[in-house]
């Protein structure tokens, strides 16, 4: 195999530039106080300026500081390069403009380093316009479906893996006499009568093992729900999971059986004189 380095020592200067020119991220290096020393190719591709145009200006002018945000390019460059990449990748979504003006949200990294002997930052970003459109669809789509649950005829309740509740819906408020912002987070057991929450976590973790996406609850026997009051009552239930992000959910569509009844005995009653 041939090597691409000229000496014993490493690769050769020139690989190594036929390197940096050629990784698609965009880079550009910097001095500490923000004036622009280099970028690679990609960089001029994706913002449509010369290495030569920018070097010598801020970097300010690649990524201008936006009315609503706080972040000024120049000042936290230090800030930046000091944070882990997981840290950066929480807070280092920015927004970039390029030479004809148009503004493009970017993921950026920063990394500090000594180049020939100086201090440098070396600034790593990429395009993220068609992540960030995935996400508001993302976002959209799930406060269009939440909205639709929150008023659905059945009580509606979602736990997360832990079957700690995360959702619980409003018909589940008038058929349990909670709000909403006094279960959530809580555990599901204390919507179960004291005598079912012993075995109930084990029931729905072996639903959660087996092949089943959706199970009726109601085949294995009565199912019992507890209402704030302490009043027990009967439940139709019927379990499905999904798996998000690797993390299991559960979410279950109820019936209050007792209420059900109770229009269909009047009407029998009102039949029968």
């Amino acid at each position: 195999m041939t090597s691409l380095a000229t000496d014993k020592s490493g690769p050769s200067p020139a690989f190594c530039r036929q390197l940096v020119d050629s990784v698609p991220e965009a880079i550009v290096v910097t001095q500490p106080d923000g004036l622009v020393v280099w970028m690679n190719p990609a960089a001029e591709r994706l913002l449509g300026y010369s290495s030569s145009d920018v070097q010598g200006r801020s970097v300010a002018m690649l990524v201008p500081q936006q009315p609503d945000r706080r972040a000024d390019a120049v000042k936290w460059l230090q800030r930046w390069a000091s944070e882990s990449d997981e840290a950066q990748s929480r807070f280092l979504d920015l927004i970039a403009q390029t030479r004809s003006g148009r503004q493009m949200p970017v993921d950026v990294r920063v990394v500090e380093a000594r180049l020939e002997g100086r201090a440098h930052y070396i600034i790593t970003f990429r395009d993220n316009t068609a992540r960030r459109q995935e996400q508001a669809a993302f976002k959209e789509a799930n406060l269009r479906a939440a909205r639709i649950l929150q008023v659905a005829e059945d009580g509606i309740v979602s736990t997360d893996a832990s079957q700690r509740i995360t959702f619980f819906n409003l018909k589940a408020e008038t058929m349990f006499g909670y709000k909403a912002e006094e279960v959530l987070g809580k555990p599901l057991s204390m919507l179960l009568p004291a005598r079912y929450r012993g075995q109930h976590p084990s029931h729905v973790e072996g639903f959660g093992r087996g092949k089943q996406a959706s199970r009726q609850m109601n085949e294995r026997g009565t199912v019992w729900g507890l209402r704030k009051s302490g009043e027990e009552f009967q439940l139709e239930v019927a379990i499905t999971k999904v798996t998000v992000g690797g993390e299991r959910t559960y979410t279950a569509h109820m019936r209050d059986l007792a209420r059900r009844r109770q229009p269909a005995e009047a009407q029998a009653g009102a039949e029968v004189a």
